[in-house]
């Protein structure tokens, strides 16, 4: 009958004296020299590698002190002697958006005294041109940003006495922060500043009272941000008196921002 190949079963004692079987893990090239370790602490060591896909040298997977993946950036002499290397990667403007843009690398400079390093930064405009003389950068200075208000109203005959209101009811959802009252008409008039206590609240409390003369035939009221704020569908009220002999016009002007 002919032979035909087989595997044979090792077998061995756990204990004793006699002879024991050892698997180890090898190179198949090199089996003297290269074999996976196993240290007291029977811990095997192994080299985990990245495939370099320009087919040079592979990499080694660095981890910490800790036995972790190593994304920590700060440097501890015990823990972390070799940190890894994060930073910022900026993409090249363009339409494909793709890895290959992103070869532009943020950077950082010390300051002359050696005590802080900041990020570098410049400005540009949306066109990614650098701001210059000929190209200045637009400041708008304000406390507050938000959307421009500028509410106007006439008040025609008003009778000698009468009093007119000019409601401004605030957005929904928006705070508003007056800034000035402008109001103006051909005779004596009073101007009383009034904030509703509350949205629909229906009372309201004076914040502001100017008259005009006829030295200055306008009444012209800065608002205070605080006395000037008022919440959202709640009323800020000018409250226009007439206090010449006769009727006029009375025109009116409430000026702030919502945000």
């Amino acid at each position: 009958m002919a032979d035909y190949d087989s595997g044979l079963p090792i077998r061995s004692e756990a204990d004793g004296t006699d002879e024991r079987v050892q698997t180890k893990i090898v190179d198949a090239t090199n089996p003297d020299t290269q074999q996976m370790e196993v240290d007291t602490d029977g811990n095997s060591h192994v080299e985990v590698h990245g495939n370099r896909a320009d087919d040079a040298a592979d990499v080694v997977l660095n981890l910490s002190e800790e036995g972790k993946p190593n994304p920590r950036g700060d440097y501890e002499v015990d823990e972390n002697s070799e940190p890894a290397s994060v930073g910022m990667v900026a993409g090249a403007r363009s339409s494909n958006n793709t890895r290959v843009d992103q070869t532009e690398h943020i950077t950082s400079i010390e300051d002359s005294g050696g005590t802080v390093r900041a990020m570098d930064m410049s400005l540009h405009d949306e066109d990614g041109e650098a701001y210059t003389a000929n190209n200045p950068l637009p400041v708008a200075i304000s406390e507050f940003e938000g959307d421009e208000v500028c509410d106007y109203q006439t008040s025609a005959s008003v009778a000698s006495d009468a009093s007119v209101n000019h409601d401004y009811a605030v957005t929904a959802a928006k705070t508003f922060i007056g800034s000035r009252v402008w109001v103006s008409g051909s005779g004596k008039l009073k101007v009383e500043v009034q904030l509703e206590d509350g949205p629909a609240a229906g009372t309201y409390t004076t914040k502001f009272v100017g008259f005009n003369s006829t030295s200055n035939p306008n009444v012209n009221i800065p608002l205070d941000k605080i006395c000037g704020k008022q919440v959202a569908t709640a009323n800020v009220r000018l409250i226009i008196t007439n206090r010449d002999n006769q009727p006029q016009d009375l025109y009116s002007t409430l000026v702030g921002i919502e945000k």
